[in-house]
């Protein structure tokens, strides 16, 4: 889990994960439905443990793949940069219900909406554009009556 004594950077955008992010989250997933892991077998229990575990492996998996594909800079095809936010999150995602848990990592597990700080301003600037043109129809649609 995490180590009390490392400092780690908060995470903000997908270009900052890293595999041992996400290697933490699936360790952290696998401690928290150990006790169900065990349950008798077939029941839900045992059987929802083992949902859990398979997806945080799946996910996992398709992070180290596509975190391959970032180059040293951790500069990536758009393609990989989608597979890479949304694999994060989706792990995010299992791991938020123990946010209140003393392992969780607050400043590392958190969902990532941007790839990096440029990426956020062109999608701020594209949003920006639409509502723009948004009002100016409904201003427009406003004197055509």
């Amino acid at each position: 889990m995490v180590d009390p004594g490392e400092e780690r950077p908060a995470l903000y955008y997908g270009k900052e994960i890293n595999i041992g992010d996400a290697e933490r989250i699936e360790s952290f997933l696998t401690a928290r439905t150990a006790r169900l892991a065990r349950a008798d077998r077939g029941s839900d229990e045992r059987q929802l443990a083992r949902s859990v575990r398979s997806a945080a492996v799946h996910l996992v998996t398709t992070l180290q793949h596509s975190l391959s594909y970032a180059g040293p800079d951790n500069d990536a095809p758009t393609k990989v940069r989608v597979e890479i936010s949304v694999s994060w999150n989706a792990l995010w995602a299992l791991a938020n219900p123990w946010q209140w848990h003393d392992e969780y990592d607050h400043d590392r597990w958190r969902p990532v909406k941007y790839w990096d700080a440029s990426h956020r301003v062109e999608i701020e600037n594209i949003l920006s554009d639409a509502f723009a043109k948004r009002r100016l129809l409904d201003t427009s649609e406003d004197d055509d009556e």
